[in-house]
C-alpha cells in the first residue's frame, strides 16, 4: 500500500505571537487587530474577515505587509502574504 499523499502544500512554521496591529481594508480606514502566530508565509490575526479579500498590515517592528486573507471562520482569519519582488 503506498504512502498517502498530504493534500496541503507544506508550509512554515507558526510562531505563537500576541501583537496588536492595524489593518486597512479596501477603504484604507485602519482597523485594530491581535496576531495570534505568525510566520514568513503569513499569520492568523482577530477579526471579522472575508475570504479572498485584501488587507495592508502594518506591524509593530515589523513593518507593512500586503496580504489576502485565505480562511475565516468565528472571528479569526488566516492571512497568506503577498510575496514582494525586487
Amino acid at each position: 500500500v503506498g504512502e498517502m499523499l498530504n493534500p496541503w502544500p507544506e508550509r512554515r512554521p507558526r510562531h505563537a505571537v500576541r501583537l496588536l496591529a492595524q489593518v486597512a481594508r479596501g477603504d484604507g480606514e485602519p482597523v485594530p487587530v491581535e496576531l495570534t502566530n505568525l510566520s514568513l508565509e503569513g499569520c492568523c490575526l482577530t477579526g471579522s474577515f472575508l475570504i479572498g479579500e485584501r488587507l495592508t498590515l502594518h506591524i509593530p517592528h515589523v513593518g507593512r505587509l500586503s496580504g489576502q486573507v485565505r480562511w475565516a471562520v468565528l472571528g479569526q482569519a488566516g492571512v497568506r502574504f503577498e510575496r514582494v519582488t525586487g
